[in-house]
């Protein structure tokens, strides 16, 4: 009898150039608009004094707040680009989480080992055949870094019969036991 597997991992996705261009683009515009608001604020702050009337300091203040509520979205923005992936083993039963900023978290995947097409890694020439010539409907990339290797693909049915790749960076513990539980299809490169 074989005993119960459960295994957790999880994988820091790599910020892409696009990703730290955006972040800058983000923050250049939160000062742009903060500068704005603070100038309209005192301009508009000013004329009202100037006009005897006592509604400069709600404008001031008025102000703060939209320079404040831009930076908390700019807070809320920048959190979400820190990604991690969680990959939870739970006997032959893959599921994959999506953790931003270590408080959301999004289930994106879950497939079992037992009714999996194939896994292999990209880079097995001997097993890879699939994912070089056969192109799924759908691919959810659940990597972390690229440049690190260890990328394995799961080609799996999901209902109605949409063939779907999952690439994910297992532990080789995660993917030995997987194998354990479909020897056929599920591949592990020999180092």
């Amino acid at each position: 009898m074989m005993e119960d597997i459960y295994l957790e991992y999880m994988v820091r996705k790599k910020k892409s150039g696009k990703q730290f261009a955006l972040l800058a683009a983000v923050i250049v515009l939160a000062v742009i608009l903060s500068c704005v608001f603070f100038v309209l604020m005192f301009a508009i702050g000013v004329t009202m004094q100037k006009a005897g009337t006592g509604l400069g300091q709600m404008v001031s203040f008025l102000g703060l707040m939209l320079v404040a509520a831009v930076w908390y979205g700019v807070y809320i923005f920048v959190g979400m680009q820190n990604v991690e992936y969680e990959y939870i083993l739970t006997n032959s039963e893959m599921d994959i989480d999506k953790i931003m900023s270590k408080k959301g978290r999004k289930h994106i995947v879950s497939f079992d080992f037992k009714e999996i097409l194939i896994c292999a890694n990209v880079d097995d020439n001997d097993h890879n055949h699939d994912y070089k010539n056969i192109k799924p409907a759908k691919i959810i990339d659940v990597t972390g870094d690229k440049e690190r290797g260890n990328i394995y693909f799961a080609d799996l049915l999901k209902d109605g019969g949409e063939k779907v790749r999952v690439l994910f960076q297992p532990t080789s513990k995660m993917i030995s036991s997987a194998k354990k539980f479909n020897p056929r299809n599920v591949f592990i490169v020999e180092d």
